[in-house]
């Protein structure tokens, strides 16, 4: 052990290691959420945000910490490979309740690329998005309309964010709106990481005559402390396995459609029920 390292009394080296950690999983991590998690102030957290990014183990951000620029990117491209089967099939499922002509606002993350992907079938779609990657990818299409969002654009996944990107969106009105999640607890409160992005969410949410909200089996647990809204404000969740039971409950009391990829039990007094892919909600 150096002398540095001596300095350091052992119960904060062993809080620093796990704060880095818990950076390298998720990507970013909130104040408030470690301070609660470690038993400890936020401005204790805050001190030790601010010695691992002095020695260049993470980045600071206005309410938590995230990954140095360069994992940060590696981390993405992770999270791409991680159930990516999953996230074909639970696009396919989104894909099918897309009508061609419609608008829609498409929202960030690796399962909004795969969604991006499954509707290049489609034709004459117009498209807003504040993702980088899905407008890219989109623009395979000649026939698409295809609107990226004004704003700051993050490196590490090419998504555009911030209040600007809220303004910008304010403008429009879209048939649809299809959005990832961070975590979708039993409670059926939905939540995201990064206070930015949920600001986004939460404006392209409100342009939206018919919300989806699409995620992987993954997300039925997690600790992200931002609240984007509740399940009972969309219209359907898209997702590759049965949820909990209380969250699939919940789902049929709300009259939120749930939508299984075929050969799933579904588990939910919902059942099999499909909103119809022929009806335009730009009608």
């Amino acid at each position: 052990m150096d002398d540095a390292a001596r300095a350091i009394p052992a119960e904060m080296q062993g809080r620093h290691a796990r704060i880095l950690d818990l950076v390298q999983r998720k990507g970013f991590v909130a104040i408030e959420q470690l301070a609660q998690d470690f038993g400890v102030s936020a401005q204790t957290i805050r001190r030790d945000i601010k010695e691992l990014a002095r020695q260049q183990l993470l980045r600071r951000y206005h309410g938590g910490a995230g990954l140095p620029e360069q994992a940060d990117r590696l981390a993405y491209g992770n999270r791409k490979i991680r159930h990516a089967a999953e996230k074909r099939r639970i696009a396919k499922l989104v894909a099918a309740q897309i009508p061609n002509g419609a608008s829609l606002f498409i929202d960030i993350g690796t399962t909004m690329e795969a969604v991006a992907e499954a509707l290049l079938q489609h034709e004459k779609l117009r498209v807003i998005t504040n993702h980088m990657d899905v407008a890219s990818l989109l623009s395979e299409r000649t026939d698409f309309e295809i609107i990226v969002a004004g704003g700051m654009l993050r490196n590490r996944d090419r998504a555009i964010t911030g209040e600007a990107t809220s303004e910008f969106l304010r403008k429009f009105r879209v048939g649809y709106g299809i959005f990832g999640i961070g975590v979708i607890d039993e409670d059926g409160e939905m939540l995201d990481y990064d206070y930015r992005d949920v600001q986004v969410s939460i404006t392209a949410m409100s342009i939206a005559r018919r919300r989806f909200v699409a995620l992987d089996h993954s997300k039925f647990s997690g600790d992200a402390m931002v609240r984007v809204c509740h399940v009972s404000e969309v219209e359907g969740v898209f997702t590759d396995a049965p949820p909990p039971a209380k969250l699939a409950r919940l789902l049929d009391q709300q009259g939120v459609t749930l939508f299984l990829p075929d050969g799933e039990a579904d588990g939910s007094p919902a059942g099999d029920n499909r909103v119809s892919p022929l009806r335009n909600f730009d009608n």
